[in-house]
């Protein structure tokens, strides 16, 4: 790889620079889902309807990393990341300002459209400008950075919302974002020259297309069947994505490589990767409701429980990035998923009085990223050749922020069918239904973490360059 940079000080430097990136990231996710009962409430909308103040952030990310993926790999890495941070700074304050659930989902898609730009930048540069050896640790170090913003983001969050309002948790991001942008100018080695090689518009609308649509049927069809919508919709989407295929295979320069597709261990690498995010965002988009509507707590107290994923994570990742090069990744991702099935199994078999039931839970949700999380990134990105590893990390972010989106959707829809309140106001759902609607997402992601866990633990680590 050309421009891989040797200098120890310059890679901390880069690093650094990743790792505070993707430290707003999990700083908004974990803000965010904390106050969403506070929205809920203060604009007289459904759970059902709140969960797209999540999905609609997690889905434009989503849906452009793969283009903006492309730009960046024709040489404007640098500029991407730069502008990324921009954006989604100065898309935080609108939120911040926001007055409707209309204007605060406009912006919230502005600022997935900023996050898309930083986080696939920021693999990237792990990726393209690190030495080979310390890829493990360098994805580590940007979970690590998720992580910390993860652990600062529901105690500050609740604070800010209790004392203040909701509207206040949105404007952290905008001073360490500029900061950021700042200090990326000198971090990030100067971009080669941009090279128009004409992207696949169309691909990526029929992508994205299929995504919303697919997504809407998804949060939708538990709680209400299949209207007439829904059915429109899923047409839709089917439509969506049998065209992208065609689209993919014509092109000469497609917005997803569909070969990657044929090795076997890219793919169940991929399968795990979306289960995992779909359950660990599905329990902190319910959670906090679950917190606060069925333990009573304020905002602060449910702040504090949602505190305990973010530090486990936080406590295991650095170290299993440096083990995971050292004895494979497998390991870690089996075990990651396995505390999984038991944390959502605990969800699902608690109440109130069992306090001790969530804590566990809580605590063993966060040891599946911090576990997990470097290690299952590693798998994809090594189980394909050295030529497409770019194209591999512009996957990682892919299926990372679909599968977070995907997760706030599915658990949504699930709470609605199981609870029988559809989109209904949530302020004015009773404990007992709510618990139902609660249990039976959480059924659901012991299922969805345990086939992670059985494509984890099947699939083996590729031994040489045998993926060639």
């Amino acid at each position: 790889m050309e421009n891989v940079i040797e200098d120890h000080r310059k890679q901390w430097l880069l690093l650094v620079v990743v790792a505070l990136a993707l430290f707003l990231d999990g700083l908004d996710g974990t803000i965010v889902n904390v106050v969403l009962p506070d929205i809920a409430e203060d604009m007289s909308i459904g759970l059902g309807t709140t969960s797209w103040v999540v999905t609609v952030y997690f889905l434009v990310m989503a849906g452009l990393i793969l283009v903006i993926g492309k730009i960046a790999d024709s040489g404007a890495i640098k500029r991407l990341f730069v502008a990324g941070l921009l954006v989604f700074s100065f898309s935080s304050l609108a939120c911040g300002l926001s007055f409707s659930l209309e204007m605060l989902l406009v912006f919230r898609a502005v600022q997935g459209l900023g996050a898309a730009m930083m986080a696939t930048t920021a693999f990237m540069v792990c990726v393209k400008f690190l030495p080979r050896r310390m890829t493990a640790f360098a994805l580590s170090v940007s979970i690590l950075g998720t992580s910390l913003g993860a652990a600062v983001g529901p105690t500050l969050g609740s604070v800010l919302a209790e004392m203040m309002s909701w509207h206040l948790v949105f404007f952290i991001n905008v001073p360490i974002g500029i900061v950021a942008a700042v200090i990326a100018t000198h971090a990030i080695p100067k971009d080669t020259g941009f090279s128009s090689t004409g992207f696949d518009v169309k691909g990526a609308v029929l992508l994205f297309l299929a995504m919303v649509t697919g997504l809407y049927v998804v949060e939708s069809s538990p709680s209400h069947g299949f209207t007439t919508v829904s059915i429109v919709c899923l047409v839709v989407c089917l439509v969506c994505l049998a065209l992208f295929v065609l689209v993919e295979r014509r092109s000469r320069d497609p917005v997803l490589k569909l070969y990657l597709f044929r090795y076997p261990r890219l793919v169940a690498a991929i399968v795990a990767l979306i289960f995992i995010n779909l359950c660990y965002m599905g329990c902190l988009y319910l959670l906090p409701f679950y917190l606060q509507m069925e333990m009573g707590l304020d905002t602060i107290g449910s702040g504090l429980y949602l505190l305990i994923p973010a530090v486990a994570t936080l406590v295991f990742c650095l170290w299993v990035g440096k083990k995971a090069d050292e004895i494979g990744n497998r390991p870690f991702v089996i075990a990651g998923c396995l505390c999984m099935v038991i944390a959502l199994a605990m969800f699902a078999l608690m109440d109130v009085s069992q306090t001790w039931l969530l804590l566990i839970g809580l605590f063993l949700l966060g040891t599946t990223w911090g576990l997990a999380g470097g290690p299952i990134g590693n798998r994809m990105v090594e189980n394909v050749p050295d030529k497409d590893r770019a194209s591999a990390s512009s996957l990682l972010s892919f299926f990372i922020y679909f599968g977070c989106a995907l997760g706030t959707a599915t658990f949504a829809g699930l709470f609605g069918f199981g609870s029988g309140i559809g989109s209904a106001d949530i302020s004015s759902t009773d404990p007992a239904t709510f618990l139902e609607g609660f249990g039976f997402a959480m059924v659901f992601g012991v299922v969805f973490s345990a086939i992670a866990l059985t494509l984890s633990a099947v699939v083996r680590e590729r031994r040489g360059q045998d993926v060639e």
